[in-house]
C-alpha cells in the first residue's frame, strides 16, 4: 500500500535544507571564530527549526482542508 507524499518536492525541499542548516548552526557555533556570537547560531537554528515545523503544520492544515471540502 503507498502513501500519499504531502506537500510539493519544492515545500519538502524548502523543509529538509531548514532542518539541515537549522542543525548545521549549533555545530559551527563550536569554531573558535565564532565564540563570541554563539548565541545568534543557536537563535537563527531555533528559528529554521520553528519555521521548518510551522510550514509542515501549515502543509498538513493545507490537505486536510482541502480533503474535507
Amino acid at each position: 500500500m503507498t502513501q500519499r507524499v504531502r506537500g510539493t518536492a519544492r515545500e519538502r525541499a524548502v523543509v529538509v535544507a531548514m532542518i539541515l542548516v537549522g542543525g548545521a548552526l549549533p555545530v559551527a557555533a563550536n569554531a573558535p571564530l565564532f565564540q563570541d556570537v554563539v548565541w545568534v547560531f543557536w537563535l537563527a537554528g531555533l528559528v529554521l527549526m520553528l519555521g521548518a515545523l510551522t510550514l509542515v503544520l501549515r502543509i498538513i492544515w493545507r490537505e486536510r482542508r482541502s480533503r474535507e471540502s
